[in-house]
């Protein structure tokens, strides 16, 4: 989704950000990992992956394109980042459970071309309360994305002791003011439970989205470059 704009140097993605649709890079597929990506699992301690795009449980309700693999992928500085989260989690007793990383930028072209369409099957579990207009107006999804420059990762917590999932107050992308990391609309438990994420995500070098509990991303003065190449579970690193 996209979040707080960040400072893009790229001619082409400030090009983007000023077109109604999105000027995206096609999926190109790749022999090799590019350089300054990584496996997630190979660096961040105790990681649980669901990719919720690669299945039906998201805002769509079908896979995405360039979902082709289930693996978390991300920018090697942002994965050292989620990576000294997880070691500090751990120490209170939490695992980290990643929804989405890496985002090749034909699923935005996807997410833009589903929002032309009258399909709201998905609504009720996910944006209840809004449009798909208002869902771009109130930027919960935009053209681009920062996990398309591979710095931007959602993620929740889970518990080390027994596997089972940390009550967060809420699922991903949950399109919603409760939704917010400190939203007076889920419990104070719930609430503190967000808060544990975001210090040891903070501590990390992370930065939070107010608007989203789960979604962080690495700041950064560029140059940054989008990425196109869709998923995949074995490529050589």
């Amino acid at each position: 989704m996209l979040k707080s704009w960040i400072a893009v140097a790229a001619a082409c993605l400030l090009a983007a950000c000023s077109a109604e649709k999105p000027m995206l890079a096609p999926d190109a597929p790749v022999a090799k990992m590019p350089a300054a990506f990584c496996y997630m699992d190979s660096v961040v301690p105790h990681l649980k992956t669901d990719l919720k795009y690669a299945g039906n449980d998201n805002f769509v309700g079908r896979p995405i394109r360039g979902y082709t693999g289930r693996r978390a992928i991300l920018g090697r500085d942002a994965a050292a980042c989620v990576a000294q989260a997880a070691r500090i989690l751990a120490r209170q007793g939490y695992g980290i459970l990643v929804w989405d990383a890496y985002r090749p930028t034909s699923a935005m072209q996807d997410f833009f071309e589903w929002s032309q369409t009258p399909d709201d099957r998905m609504r009720r579990q996910f944006y209840p309360h809004l449009t798909k207009r208002q869902i771009y107006e109130q930027r919960y999804i935009g053209t681009l994305s920062e996990h398309s420059l591979g710095i931007a990762v959602d993620v929740t917590l889970y518990h080390l002791k027994d596997g089972s999932p940390v009550d967060m107050g809420g699922r991903h992308d949950f399109l919603d003011a409760s939704s917010a990391w400190d939203s007076p609309l889920v419990t104070p438990a719930q609430r503190a439970n967000r808060r544990i994420l975001r210090d040891a995500m903070a501590a990390s070098g992370m930065k939070g989205y107010d608007k989203e509990w789960w979604h962080f991303y690495k700041p950064g003065e560029g140059p940054f470059a989008l990425y196109g190449f869709p998923l995949n579970d074995s490529l050589p690193q």
